[in-house]
């Protein structure tokens, strides 16, 4: 929560890590905006696995549309006052139902709405730093809204910049969350996949190759570690 709540000069840069991003892992804009990020966090049962298989110790999986609230809520706490945020992304009206989810949760002021298909996003940029948000959630998908963070990082305001994917979506009901089950076991793709099987399920099959091939590749490091 430091990251939101200290005073800063510039943006905060806070991006989650999922099969999207597995997939992603040889272009070369979105691996140097991933590194220069401020904290990345597992969102996503292979992440955390894949981290548990390298070494890692206390990795825990931690998807934006759960985590999302708890942040807004925490921030609210730590200022003694309602959260400014600003959203942008997703297409044109899905942002500001999104926003009126949010701030009929309690606790968020939306201050200001932009969609995500702007060709110059000079004039996007200038207005929401006007708003002074605390927080600005960026819902592009990955690795888009890694990369778009990155480039324009110096025009952000000074705020907790947080990607979101699709979080947009499943605040107002366009994309139903899976049964706790799934969602417990780190399996939570399956419902996303029987949803939107022509969008999604490319990705996943995708994931599975990368996994299999990060997997066999850390398993040979950690191996060739213990031998030296």
């Amino acid at each position: 929560m430091a990251l939101a709540t200290d005073d800063r000069a510039s943006a905060a840069c806070v991006y989650a890590l999922h099969v999207g991003g597995l997939n992603d892992r040889r272009k070369r804009d979105f691996v140097e905006a991933m590194r220069a990020a401020d904290l990345v966090y597992a969102d996503g049962g292979s992440t955390v696995w894949l981290g548990r298989l390298a070494g890692a110790k206390h990795l825990e999986r931690a998807p934006t549309t759960d985590i999302g609230w708890d942040v807004l809520a925490g921030i609210a706490r730590r200022r003694g006052r309602t959260v400014r945020v600003a959203l942008v992304g997703g297409p044109e009206g899905l942002a500001a139902r999104a926003a009126t989810v949010l701030e009929e949760g309690g606790d968020t002021q939306v201050v200001a709405v932009e969609h995500g298909f702007h060709d110059d996003w000079s004039g996007v940029l200038a207005r929401v730093r006007a708003t002074d948000p605390d927080v600005v959630v960026v819902g592009l998908g990955a690795p888009r809204e890694m990369t778009w963070c990155e480039s324009h990082r110096a025009e952000l305001p000074p705020a907790l910049i947080l990607t979101c994917g699709g979080w947009f979506g499943h605040l107002v009901g366009d994309e139903r969350r899976a049964p706790t089950l799934l969602r417990r076991s780190g399996l939570e793709w399956i419902a996303r996949v029987a949803q939107a099987p022509r969008r999604l399920g490319p990705r996943y099959v995708r994931g599975v190759m990368s996994c299999m091939v990060l997997a066999a590749q850390t398993t040979i490091r950690r191996a060739r570690a213990v031998v030296a």
